[in-house]
This record gives C-alpha cells, structure tokens and sequence, in this order.
C-alpha cells in the first residue's frame, strides 16, 4: 500500500493518546477544539461553516460549505510551524514527556518506551544513541521546554507519526 497521511482528526486524536492525554468518554455535546482543556476526540468538536477552526483548516479539513468527493492534501510551511510552535504540541509534549519520566527506567529505556509508543515498532540502536546524545545535550538559553519535552515534542512532530506506511 502507498504510504498516506493521515487526516487531522486521527492525528490529533492519534496525539492524545500517545501523551496519556485522550479523553474517551462516548457521546456528548461538541466542544470548542480550540480550548487548552479540550482532550475529547475531534469528532466531537464543533464544525463551524462560517469559522472554521484554524487546526482544522490548516490541515485540509473539508470546506463545511461544499461538497467534495475527497479531501485535497496540501503541505504547506505553515503545518510545520503549527507543529514547532503551537500550545497544543507543546502541551502534548509536555504530557508524553512527563508519562514517560514516570516510568522507572532508564533514558535508554525511555526513548525504546516513547517508540513503540508512538511509531509500533522498536526504536534502533542509531535512534537511541541519537536520542541520548540529544538529551545529554546543553540546552541553550532561554529555551522554555525541557531537554526530555523538545524531545518528545520532535518524535510527535516526526513524518512517522504523521504518515501510515
């Protein structure tokens, strides 16, 4: 099969419940996405054919007003940076940050955990090596997010996770 992206619905969900985040409870009225609090499923959220939410447009979310027969699929520069810079990945990554720090492991460990997390499959021994170099690593000054946060927020942000191969 030809590898596809998923649509922002299961990539948002899909985030959620990677960070431990998701909430699961059936049915319901719709919610605002745009709220910090908001961990329901995107199905739930409020469509709105005259505001549009900005997840949802920016990552091709059919246009409420018309009808298409499929979505189109756009890369654009303004995902990547919705992703480096959004409240709501770095909230994510907090949590998967912090969902892996419980665990009593070791970074090595951590790194394996956050893999077969978020990718299903086991991470490399090149993957693990870079990712302790990354958190053995000096941060630089100023940085808002810890070494352990940047880099849960790099696998999230990853095509792997983004893409069904």
């Amino acid at each position: 099969m030809n590898r596809r992206r998923l649509e922002v619905e299961a990539w948002r969900d899909a985030m959620l419940a990677a960070a431990g985040t998701l909430d699961p409870a059936l049915g319901g009225p719709s919610t605002d996405l745009s709220a910090p609090d908001n961990r329901r499923r995107t199905f739930y959220g409020a469509v709105s054919r005259h505001d549009l939410n900005p997840l949802l447009r920016l990552f091709d979310f059919p246009d409420p007003n018309i009808t298409a027969d499929k979505r189109p699929e756009t890369t654009v520069p303004l995902q990547q940076l919705f992703v480096l810079n959004s409240e709501f990945m770095v909230r994510n990554a907090k949590a998967l940050a912090g969902s892996l720090a419980a665990a009593e492991a070791d970074d090595a460990d951590r790194i394996r955990r956050a893999f077969v997390r978020l990718y299903g499959r086991p991470a490399t021994d090149r993957e693990v090596s870079l990712g302790l170099a990354f958190l053995v690593s000096t941060p630089g000054d100023g940085e808002k997010l810890s070494r352990w946060e940047q880099y849960a927020q790099a696998l999230l942000a990853a095509n792997e996770f983004l893409y069904v191969d």
